[in-house]
């Protein structure tokens, strides 16, 4: 599926979105998450946190009303095997639902849900409900996802991406002939470490064998290596010196 079409990247936009203080791009990347995944608790729960910021308190309400509903009875969703690090809990929803029945003037219907949160308590950091309760929820803030908090793809899923150096640290010697207009390798030709042989003597590639004025001819090196290959047959190369084979004429 494309990838925007993915409700965790509309996620993440939202987030971004609120970032910027763009709330209302923010809500609405919040409500396309919901429709390619109704089940997404946490983009209901976010999306009341972005009109809490608008003052919309109404459609806020509504927001965490479907966050509390998604949660479907548990009190906690994880949704760090999901990608993102953030842990959403019943009675954080139940706080920021009461905070805006409060704001529109549902006291009663406020203080059941701040009391409702206080028996939720999951973890040190909420022990500030008890406060809240205390106070009425005033000059309280809501709770949201902290800010960067975004879905990242799983580590086996990127753990091949980084570079890695397959062929470690070559080095590379290049030469530039100005005569020839070129860059290349430079080193002794293939014919000359064939004729050097043995006796590690570098022929000149550029001089070639050509036919004495007295009419007799130079054996070519390949025929060299005919007669090299013959007397080591037959175990004479002994026999004759090295020399031999490289001035032999007839």
């Amino acid at each position: 599926q494309p990838i925007a079409d993915s409700a965790k990247i509309h996620f993440n936009i939202g987030v971004v979105l609120a970032t910027l203080g763009d709330f209302v791009g923010a809500s609405a990347s919040y409500e396309e998450a919901t429709k390619l995944d109704q089940y997404l608790a946490i983009a209901y729960f976010q999306n009341g946190v972005a009109n809490v910021a608008l003052e919309n308190y109404e459609r806020a309400l509504a927001c965490f009303h479907d966050a509390y509903l998604y949660l479907r009875g548990n009190m906690v969703i994880d949704y760090t095997q999901l990608g993102l690090d953030f842990k959403l809990y019943s009675c954080q929803v139940l706080f920021n639902r009461a905070l805006c029945y409060i704001e529109l003037g549902e006291m009663d219907l406020g203080m059941t849900d701040l009391w409702r949160a206080t028996r939720e308590k999951q973890t040190k950091a909420h022990d500030m409900l008890d406060q809240a309760l205390k106070d009425r929820g005033q000059d309280c803030t809501v709770f949201t996802v902290p800010q960067g908090v975004l879905y990242r793809p799983a580590e086996s899923k990127v753990k091949n991406s980084k570079k890695k150096d397959y062929l470690g640290n070559s080095k590379v010697i290049a030469a530039v002939d100005a005569s020839d207009q070129f860059a290349g390798f430079k080193g002794r030709s293939a014919w000359q470490v064939q004729m050097s042989g043995p006796t590690n003597v570098a022929a000149n590639e550029d001089a070639r064998p050509e036919t004495p004025s007295n009419g007799k001819l130079l054996l070519f090196p390949s025929c060299w290596m005919g007669v090299n290959f013959f007397f080591g047959l037959f175990g004479l190369s002994t026999l004759l010196p090295r020399r031999f084979f490289f001035s032999f004429r007839y």
